[in-house]
């Protein structure tokens, strides 16, 4: 379950945002918001495939994966052919600005360190990918551990007390969810599963993905307890769970909608389950939310026929 053969490969998949090309001339240039949202606004618009959005501490800045794809000639098995050639590289932009800053190339899924403690991700360059950590402006490039930990080191997520590390790699063919300290050491593995977010406003508490039978379910875990919770049912894919800065709402895509399409959605819910609200409809295809400060959530979709980060202020039920 949750195998990805590699890194880059991974790093595209675990969003799955895709649509097919038959379907691609049908994508409207803007989102279809529902009347749970308000005051959409694009906020990248760059060629490049944009998401995994993360948004800074103070809310002014967000760090987000670009894919930038090209195409040459080469020989396979001896015959000409078209070689696809990707290019994963990490991007910082002020939120409301026009201008980005690409900070690392070959690196993907950034996440802001606490108390502005620099940024973390996964380093794709070496053989295996690697959990690494650099400052603000992405110099200084520091291996947390010496070696992966598994077969493709992904998705850091770093608790507030600087105490440990979250991260999933692949093992076995299973994505697994584990941690270790800031210096690489005192690995351990905690359940399978992808897609970590911390709960801000409590850092025991994380919720991630995992399939359960042919669909893509959202889970939430007790660190201290071990206890698992399943918040979302149902025979369409959940995924892509993110908590709200006060931990009260949860964000989520989902192709609830139509399960017979390939696209998502976001909804927003609480946090145990309940009072589940669509943000987003229509033929696009959204994924990756991530809140801002309040309710402002921000998130990828391929409106106009290219992944770019939106964002769009949540009416929050009372």
């Amino acid at each position: 379950m949750n195998a990805m053969s590699t890194p880059i490969r991974r790093a595209a998949v675990a969003t799955l945002c895709f649509v097919s090309s038959q379907l691609l001339a049908q994508i409207p240039s803007v989102p279809g918001v529902t009347g749970n949202a308000e005051n959409l606004t694009r906020e990248t618009s760059d060629a490049s495939q944009e998401f995994f959005a993360r948004v800074s501490p103070d809310g002014k800045f967000l760090l987000y994966n670009a894919l930038e794809t090209s195409y040459s000639l080469g020989l396979s098995n001896g015959q000409l052919a078209v070689k696809t050639n990707k290019n994963f590289r990490i991007v910082r932009k002020e939120i409301g600005k026009p201008i980005t800053n690409p900070l690392v190339n070959n690196a993907a899924y950034p996440t802001w360190l606490p108390n502005n403690g620099g940024v973390i991700f996964s380093y794709i360059r070496p053989e295996k990918s690697v959990i690494v950590r650099s400052d603000i402006n992405g110099v200084g490039l520091n291996y947390v551990s010496p070696g992966a930990m598994g077969e493709d080191d992904a998705e850091p997520v770093v608790l507030k007390d600087n105490s440990k590390i979250l991260f999933t790699t692949r093992m076995s063919n299973s994505r697994m969810i584990c941690s270790m300290d800031m210096k690489g050491g005192n690995y351990s593995v905690i359940t399978e599963g992808a897609h970590i977010s911390l709960n801000p406003s409590d850092n025991n508490k994380i919720i991630y993905n995992i399939q359960v039978g042919k669909t893509i379910q959202v889970f939430t875990m007790d660190l201290r307890t071990g206890e698992k919770t399943q918040l979302t049912t149902g025979e369409y894919n959940n995924r892509d769970g993110s908590f709200s800065r006060d931990g009260k709402y949860i964000a989520f895509a989902s192709n609830r909608e139509n399960p017979k399409k390939q696209n998502k959605h976001i909804y927003v819910m609480k946090a145990d389950g309940t009072d589940l609200v669509q943000i987003t409809q229509g033929e696009t295809d959204e994924c990756d939310p991530a809140w801002g400060i309040g309710n402002m959530l921000f998130f990828s979709s391929n409106a106009e026929k290219n992944y770019n980060i939106w964002k769009a202020s949540v009416k929050f039920n009372k």
